[in-house]
């Protein structure tokens, strides 16, 4: 099995500063980024996406607004 990982914050969807993420409702796509990870799908990898998101831990969002931008990005 062929498997390719991908952070996502700067990699698929747009970074902020830590204290940008608390206005953010919705990912914005990294231009070319859902071409790029088709493309990996077509050449035969499974795609895993990484996150590290510290800026729950430190008040910038909450769990659920972490899910919302998550559930957002899955839509796509």
């Amino acid at each position: 099995m062929n498997i390719a990982f991908f952070d996502r914050d700067g990699t698929i969807i747009e970074d902020y500063p830590d204290h940008e993420w608390t206005f953010k409702k919705h990912p914005v796509f990294i231009n070319g980024a859902i071409d790029t990870l088709q493309k990996v799908v077509n050449e035969g990898y499974q795609i895993i996406i990484v996150t590290n998101q510290y800026i729950i831990n430190e008040g910038y969002i909450t769990w659920e607004e972490y899910q919302h931008i998550n559930i957002s990005t899955n839509r796509c």
